[in-house]
């Protein structure tokens, strides 16, 4: 059952990997797997199951653990449900060992749950976590930028194409062929791919998918199409037992994109970039003779369809042409002003987060439509992107996360609603600046954001926030206070449990923030304003 926990890349540590930690001496009391830990909590709560998110280990000494051997199955069917991945028993000092019956109830219900010595803190569990987290995280940048730097010294190869597809199966620690007009495979591909036959005929037509998963013998495969018309230029297949990262996943789009630039440098060459820039700046928008251009170079093109009924083991990982969109209308087409259909695109805004991150030229976008400025610490870029579907670019701006950047993507447009679609990504930005969390415009989306001049969004917040904007301890604990608080309508004890603090201390932290702002929380106008600042300020 545990297994079963999620597990992705940088996004979670094994949890042999923390319990081998041997600065923290913890021993295995329940084994059930080995599910991946996202982070690790404390928490004493009797019903701790409704503040959990799945795959945390969870820290407690038994305060509020249930006597009975009913309550202790609940409280462990409760864990089980909200997805926790371990539990973490501290002895002492309210119980000296773990109890038998919660050992009875994690080994019935697949839970597993290992023992903290007194004399480790949990305080240096949640630290343990954190710091494989990060490890890993690095360990997969390094990994990308690598396999960037192989791959783009493969092209200058005398047999690019090869060369590109040794790289990739070497850094993804598996194989990898090219089917199509000029079909090669690294040594150690399978000489016999007739089982993925029917998909490779689905993938390379014209209205198929633009990549799969399927099993075939031990491996799992996924493939992906080159460039557009794929039957030009043929699927890249990659296989391996274990699945796809999304540091692979990176690799794999890189590899990708460089066997469809050898293919169009073979023969024809591709549009000029800036034919369509001149058409933007001199003819005031795309018109219908520049928008196949944006079409080419956005790699726009049919998203995946659905597999057709009776193909066994596959998974195409793309929207169907024909499902809806997140408007309502065919992802990827919209009607234009005259009733014909154009393709739909969405510009993304991102800015780069502090730390290390991809240089905007390595990053997997799939389009050269791409505008970088800013120096160090405040750089920005924005770009055009084919719709591929709301799915699609949900994980697009999660790997954009992954490589150092917060996104925001506007709502579909067709060509001639991008420059509405501009101001609708850089409004979003300011609030997924604020959060540090990637936003895709959607049906959700505040519609206030599209009315927002971005680049006063902080200093109106500022003014809001008053003694609360300032970067100080203090005004940090308060900021964090309040929007707990807000978050939770007003309830002092599901605020105080948020923030793990008393609800007296929330009481006072409340009339403090009233006192220093001159505002009465009672009214709700107030709360709206506080709200909205803390929601899109950025500090």
């Amino acid at each position: 059952m545990a297994d079963t926990a999620f597990r992705d890349d940088s996004h979670s540590v094994p949890l042999s990997t923390v319990v081998g930690r041997r600065d923290l001496d913890l021993a295995t009391v329940v084994a059930a797997g080995d599910p991946g830990i996202g982070w690790a909590v404390v928490s004493e709560l009797d019903d701790p199951a409704v503040y959990l998110r799945g795959g945390e280990l969870l820290l407690t000494a038994g305060v509020n653990l249930p006597a009975t051997a009913a309550g202790l199955r609940a409280y462990v069917a409760s864990l089980v449900g909200a997805g926790v991945s371990a539990v973490g028993f501290g002895v002492t000092p309210v119980l000296d060992t773990v109890p038998v019956g919660l050992i009875e109830q994690c080994h019935l219900q697949g839970l597993p749950l290992v023992e903290v010595p007194r004399p480790t803190p949990f305080t240096a569990v949640s630290q343990a976590v954190g710091e494989e987290l990060e490890e890993r995280r690095l360990r997969d940048l390094r990994r990308l930028g690598e396999a960037h730097q192989a791959l783009a010294r493969a092209v200058s190869d005398p047999d690019p194409a090869g060369r590109v597809l040794r790289v990739l199966a070497e850094s993804l620690a598996g194989w990898a062929a090219l089917s199509g007009p000029d079909p090669r495979r690294t040594p150690t591909a399978p000489a016999d791919l007739s089982d993925l036959s029917g998909l490779l005929d689905k993938l390379s037509s014209v209205r198929g998918p633009r990549s799969a998963k399927a099993l075939s013998g031990d491996d799992e495969v996924f493939l992906h199409t080159v460039g557009t018309p794929p039957e030009d230029h043929g699927v890249v297949l990659v296989g391996r037992p274990e699945p796809l990262g999304i540091t692979d996943r990176a690799v794999l789009r890189t590899a990708t994109a460089l066997l469809d630039l050898l293919a169009r440098t073979a023969g024809e060459a591709p549009p000029v970039p800036g034919r369509l820039l001149t058409g933007l700046l001199l003819d005031g928008g795309v018109t219908r003779a520049t928008a196949p251009l944006l079409a080419e170079l956005t790699r726009a093109g049919p998203t995946a369809a659905a597999p057709a009924p009776g193909t066994a083991g596959t998974a195409p990982s793309d929207r169907s042409p024909e499902a809806p969109g997140p408007t309502g209308s065919s992802s990827g087409t919209a009607a234009a002003p005259d009733g014909s259909h154009s393709a739909c695109y969405r510009v993304l805004h991102a800015c780069a987060r502090p730390g290390r991150r991809t240089a905007p030229a390595a990053l997997p976008l799939d389009t050269p439509v791409l505008d970088h400025t800013g120096a160090a610490g405040e750089e920005r870029l924005r770009a055009v992107l084919a719709d591929r579907g709301e799915d699609v670019h949900r994980d697009r701006l999660e790997e954009l996360r992954v490589h150092g950047w917060t996104g925001a993507l506007s709502a579909p447009a067709p060509p001639s609603g991008l420059a509405e679609a501009d101001r609708q990504a850089a409004a979003l930005l300011a609030r997924a600046r604020a959060s540090g969390t990637p936003l895709l415009w959607g049906t959700g989306t505040d519609p206030f954001d599209a009315l927002l001049d971005p680049g006063g969004v902080d200093d109106l917040a500022r003014r809001v926030l008053g003694p609360l904007a300032v970067d100080t301890d203090s005004a940090r604990t308060l900021r964090h206070t309040l929007r707990a608080w807000l978050t939770r309508h007003g309830n002092w004890d599901r605020a105080a449990a948020d923030l793990g603090t008393h609800r007296n201390s929330v009481r006072y932290r409340i009339s403090r923030i009233e006192r220093d702002l001159g505002v009465d929380l009672g009214d709700a106008e107030q709360r709206m304003r506080l709200w909205f600042a803390l929601s899109r300020w950025r500090p």
